[in-house]
């Protein structure tokens, strides 16, 4: 027996979505444009993802404040390293730190904190590196963007992983620095090329871990950010300011979360949106309304209540392993996705950006070759084909009635057009795995990645396709840099995980799947069906089509869809036209 859901074309569910509006959730970390040598570009693929909200965070460089990484205290599971090959592997450390270095806006920030000198601070400033990224992801290639895609960056204030974790030394020169990035950014976008501006800007990212900000004293935190926002606003007083970009709502709920709210109360600080993560870590994605609502709850206490919740990072497994990247781009993992989509359209997130989608190790693509033609690599993975799937959603973007049900290992999302003469349907089938969320679980087999290609090192990539490709045009041997800071031992313990996984029941779930659509008011249909599951094409971004494994019929006003190839590990997009002819 399948599992039923039920659907009322009558009612469109205003309590889900933006008042039925499916909400944008779909957006991510990573940029379309190569990071660094040995990455592919994917605007082609950002496009039929349908990506428009892009978090601009752990470019490794680019957008970065004042970086210091060193190469030797690069994590060997680093993203951009861990799959080079071992006798390679200290050549890319280098070059990562070289290239992760250069890049940086304010290649004097520390020194210039260090000496309390806001002109050193800002000496030498290297806009240009991050203008040539923001101009490349914004204006969209146009031959590759035929749905007229116009892209929207969140600017994240700080530093990439890896690039130092010590607290920056001057608060009040930091937020000068930050001060003019708005000015570049935001007031005056035009003049860089920039087709428009930056209007969200997050401070920080993930104050609750040692290895973004290592100090135990959450009001120092709270002291940065009181700062950068205010100074925000008065350079620019239109664009959103938020923060603080926490890891685990859950398990920092008093100090970076009820804290950091009550303060901007009690202290009158801007305060836009609320930017919070959703590593659930129990292989649940359903714990995603927990962690929700949690924060709806926090800012409607705090008198937050028109501040908007964004979901700034998230996936299945946040630990970093070479075990957690081929997992994350599997079959289940785009079960894991789709679900965390629908999940999202009833909770408090105005938008959330999946970490991460581009080709690095944790990204949605991947170097694996096609298995039928070995000399082909394949266009995309399984969790990118999740993304493009939900992005079809918006062709039909009202969310209709239903009963909610979330019992099982299914969750079904019907939505219809305007006219209501097109609805579409997208069914996820995961069942929950705490051990697919242990990065040191390893999967059946690893993919092929990319990693960082060490063929030439910094002071050979001067030419001028590598200056242009990676460097704004500017000659990456003619900037120095004078970021560093001594890095202490870490003062706060990485915190437990508090979330449990919900009870579930397979029995009908594992057998496929029922759409009823009462009062569906029409008699006729046209209908498609595609899945994502395992051994399906990855050659284009759009799954195989499996119209011939579904039943559709109408009858008594109600129609009725059944498929029981929607099985566990799944992921099925039917699309239905309407006519009474």
């Amino acid at each position: 027996m399948t599992k039923v859901f039920s659907f009322n074309k009558n009612h469109r569910d205003l309590l889900a979505g933006h008042q039925s509006l499916l909400k944008e959730v779909n957006g991510l970390n990573g940029v379309p444009k190569s990071l660094m040598p040995g990455f592919p570009d994917l605007d082609d693929q950002f496009n039929q993802m349908g990506i428009t909200h892009i978090r601009l965070h752990d470019g490794f460089g680019i957008g970065d404040m004042d970086n210091y990484v060193h190469a030797d205290r690069v994590n060997d599971n680093n993203q951009i390293i861990v799959n080079v090959p071992e006798e390679n592997k200290p050549e890319a450390k280098k070059l990562f730190a070289d290239i992760s270095n250069i890049r940086t806006i304010f290649p004097y920030a520390a020194v210039g904190m260090r000496n309390n000198d806001i002109s050193l601070a800002l000496k030498e400033a290297n806009y240009k590196m991050t203008d040539a990224y923001l101009r490349d992801i914004m204006n969209n290639n146009a031959e590759l963007n035929p749905d007229n895609i116009q892209r929207q960056i969140m600017f994240r204030i700080g530093r990439s992983v890896d690039g130092g974790y010590e607290i920056p030394e001057d608060f009040d020169i930091y937020a000068i620095l930050v001060s003019t990035l708005v000015n570049r950014y935001a007031l005056n976008y035009a003049r860089i090329g920039l087709p428009r501006k930056i209007t969200y800007w997050q401070v920080w990212n993930e104050p609750d871990l040692y290895f973004f900000w290592n100090n135990d004293d959450p009001k120092k935190y709270y002291e940065l950010y009181a700062k950068i926002a205010r100074i925000i606003k008065a350079v620019d007083p239109s664009v959103k300011v938020g923060g603080a970009g926490i890891a685990f709502v859950d398990r920092s709920k008093v100090d970076y979360f009820e804290g950091f709210l009550r303060y901007c109360r009690d202290n009158h600080v801007p305060l836009d949106f609320f930017s919070w993560h959703g590593y659930v870590e129990t292989g649940d994605p359903q714990n995603i309304i927990d962690v929700g609502n949690t924060v709806q709850e926090g800012l409607n206490t705090y008198g937050f209540t028109d501040a908007e919740s964004f979901c700034t990072e998230w996936n299945s497994c946040p630990i970093a392993t070479k075990n957690t990247y081929t997992k994350i781009q599997s079959i289940k993992n785009a079960a894991y996705i789709a679900s965390t989509f629908i999940y999202m359209q009833y909770i408090k997130a105005d938008r959330a950006y999946y970490y991460r989608g581009d080709g690095s190790s944790f990204g949605l693509f991947n170097n694996q070759p096609n298995p039928k033609k070995p000399n082909v690599k394949n266009f995309c993975t399984y969790s990118a084909q999740s993304f493009y799937l939900f992005a079809r959603m918006f062709e039909t973007p009202y969310i209709l009635s239903s009963n909610r049900d979330f019992s099982t290992g299914l969750t079904v999302l019907a939505t219809e057009n305007t006219e209501g003469n097109k609805i579409n349907i997208l069914a996820a089938n995961y069942k929950v795995d705490k051990d697919f969320a242990d990065g040191n679980v390893a999967p059946d087999y690893l993919y092929q990645q990319y990693y960082l290609d060490t063929g030439r090192l910094l002071d050979q990539l001067t030419d001028n396709w590598s200056k242009d490709k990676w460097f704004g045009g500017v000659d990456p041997t003619t900037i120095r840099v004078d970021n560093a800071v001594v890095q202490h031992d870490p003062v706060k313990p990485f915190p437990s995980n508090l979330l449990k996984a919900k009870s579930r029941d397979y029995t009908d779930s594992d057998h496929g799947v029922t759409v009823v659509i009462n009062h569906i008011n029409y008699k006729k249909f046209n209908v498609k069906a595609y899945r994502i599951q395992e051994g399906g094409s990855l050659e284009q971004m759009t799954p195989p089509e499996v119209t011939n494994q579904i039943k559709v019929s109408i009858a008594d006003n109600k129609l009725t869809l059944v498929d029981r190839g929607a099985k566990p590990s799944t992921v099925t997009l039917y699309s239905l036209e309407l006519e009474n002819n």
